[in-house]
């Protein structure tokens, strides 16, 4: 019985840690590649990203940006906070180029036209739920939790080899 449970362990840890490790070097290669993961974090663009959703987007240049074209922009009423909504209108004005945009699931465009950087977000492709998990591990509670699961499995592993080199009896000559 004892074994079993062991192999059972020792099989479920590698399958997680594969995944994650997984997941890890996926994260890190879209990154190197230019590629900028941002979780869909509300229902406005229903049903093109569901909530949850890992939108993927790569960098254009603003001047490249036409009407349909589904972009991540930084809100301009909440500091820090990421918009993905549809480019419905390209206005020009004295200073260049105003863009509204439009949640496929609202029923009227934002209140505001953006000015764009010289470069944005333009969405890729979409990972349905995946954006769950980059949502979560921006929290406290879960950095705090994976770190102190590695700090125990690091324990762990330690006293393992403390405690097997105890039990061997010394070679004699």
């Amino acid at each position: 019985m004892r074994r079993s449970f062991l192999r059972v362990t020792r099989v479920t840890t590698a399958l997680v840690a594969g995944a994650v490790v997984t997941f890890v070097v996926a994260y890190a290669a879209l990154l190197a590649v230019g590629y900028k993961p941002v979780a869909v974090y509300s229902g406005s663009m229903r049903p093109t990203l569901a909530v949850g959703s890992l939108a993927v987007d790569r960098v254009v240049p603003a001047r490249t940006v036409r009407v349909g074209d589904v972009i991540t922009f930084d809100d301009p009423y909440v500091a820090g906070r990421l918009v993905t909504h549809r480019v419905v209108q390209i206005v020009p004005t004295k200073h260049g180029l105003a863009y509204r945009t439009k949640g496929d699931a609202n029923p009227a465009r934002d209140p505001w036209a953006i000015r764009l950087n010289a470069n944005v977000g333009e969405v890729a492709f979409h990972v349905p739920v995946v954006g769950y998990a980059l949502w979560y591990a921006h929290t406290r509670e879960v950095r705090a939790a994976l770190l102190a699961a590695f700090a125990l499995f690091l324990l762990v592993g330690v006293l393992r080899r403390i405690w097997r080199s105890e039990t061997r009896a010394p070679a004699e000559a």
